[in-house]
């Protein structure tokens, strides 16, 4: 993706709120002592395809599962422009035009915990390769382009005289958004642009704990976005308070800190309401807005959206939690003023349609159309592979397999 600059703060008409925020930051760090019981990322994150398709794995004995998945693709740009690599402009799962791909490969191996008021350890280590590593993952842990450990984590649970606390050190994908970096677990093969705004991984420690009624709460001590080693002296803060009912999961996420290598007073900084509505077997949505803001020396950088996306099922197929087809459609909006997030000074919307055929509870055939605007003339690049279009559209076809 593009270096990002400094913003120019004449373009930058959002009111400030940092103080409000931080007041709303120190609340909550100061709340109860936190964690939910295990796999708290997934309540969110575990919203596929077709129905609750969660990874199976193969049972390796001690409570310990092998799983993984492999995802394939081919992605075309309706500009056709002259190059192929990174042709597809402001994109993380599918950068490249008239190109087959692996956008994300991945094996783990994992050990959760009881969800239990007692003592229990556990872990997960995994191995990512793909293309989407190089946009992803800011620094692939294993030295080489293409492959990472986009995961790899500890956690202890501990009783206490009202619920188990759960301690987590390590790295883990973020608490934030309704689209996980597994692409086959979203209804859409791409990822929205909300993903460019918001933190993908962190790296440091958590401390958390179901509070009873549905609600729970996670403290995040971190590294900061994206970072296994960190390029400066301060750490990171951020937190997740979640509320779940059968069909309705809602949760208040936020991070704070300075970003920026050698800059231990920017502070950056980014508050997300995330929902998913489970309406019936059958019929899931999913929405997220997203605000933040940035700090430079010379101004105030601003980001925020909102995506709302619907996933139909049809077909139900008879004996299994499965329906043979399913229909999506995605709506986006980021506004990037100052460029501090995709490096333009930018609104960046999207519309994103998905037709699924579904073969099993482990695979899937998808078709997808995105048309991708923004009100940089420059944004996207035409058929001579010259920056000078405001308008994007691809097509992808992905198969994905997880066991």
């Amino acid at each position: 993706m593009k270096k990002l600059s400094p913003p120019d703060p004449a373009r930058l008409p959002f009111p400030s709120n940092l103080a409000a925020f931080g007041v709303l930051a120190l609340a909550a760090a100061l709340a109860p002592a936190p964690s939910f019981a295990q796999e708290s990322l997934g309540d969110l994150e575990e919203i596929l395809v077709t129905g609750p398709r969660r990874e199976r794995g193969l049972d390796l004995g001690a409570s310990i599962q092998l799983y993984g998945h492999v995802q394939a693709s081919f992605t075309t740009n309706l500009a056709a422009p002259s190059q192929r690599k990174g042709a597809n402009r402001l994109r993380l799962s599918d950068p490249d035009h008239n190109a087959f791909a692996i956008p994300y490969a991945k094996v783990g191996v994992a050990r959760t915990l009881s969800g239990l008021n007692e003592f229990d350890a556990g872990f997960r280590f995994e191995v990512g390769a793909g293309r989407m590593v190089e946009e992803v993952f800011e620094d692939p842990t294993l030295g080489d382009r293409g492959v990472t450990i986009p995961q790899a984590y500890v956690d202890l649970q501990i009783p206490t005289p009202y619920r188990g606390l759960q301690l987590r050190l390590g790295r883990q994908y973020s608490w934030f958004g309704v689209e996980s970096l597994d692409l086959y677990k979203n209804p859409s093969f791409s990822l929205s642009p909300l993903a460019l705004a918001s933190p993908r991984t962190v790296t440091g420690a958590s401390l958390g704990m179901d509070l009873g009624g549905g609600l729970r709460y996670t403290q995040h001590l971190v590294q900061g976005w994206d970072r296994v080693e960190d390029d400066n002296d301060s750490f990171t803060l951020g937190g997740q308070l979640a509320w779940k009912t059968d069909r309705l999961a809602l949760a208040l996420n936020w991070i704070a800190g300075p970003e920026r290598a050698g800059n231990d007073d920017d502070l950056r900084w980014a508050l997300e309401l995330s929902a998913r509505y489970r309406a019936t077997g059958s019929l899931d949505l999913r929405a997220a807005v997203l605000y933040g803001q940035e700090a430079f020396a010379d101004g105030t950088a601003k980001f925020g959206g909102a995506s709302l996306a619907v996933r139909q099922g049809l077909f139900e197929v008879e004996g299994e939690d499965l329906r043979r087809l399913s229909l999506s459609l995605r709506g986006s909006y980021l506004r990037d003023q100052g460029g501090s997030r995709t490096g333009i000074d930018q609104a960046l919307g999207e519309v994103t349609a998905t037709f699924a055929l579904n073969f099993t509870q482990t695979s899937s055939l998808r078709l997808e159309y995105r048309h991708d605007e923004s009100s940089a003339d420059d944004a996207f690049l035409g058929r001579r592979g010259q920056a000078s279009r405001s308008r994007q559209d691809t097509l992808a076809l992905a198969f994905h397999f997880a066991f």
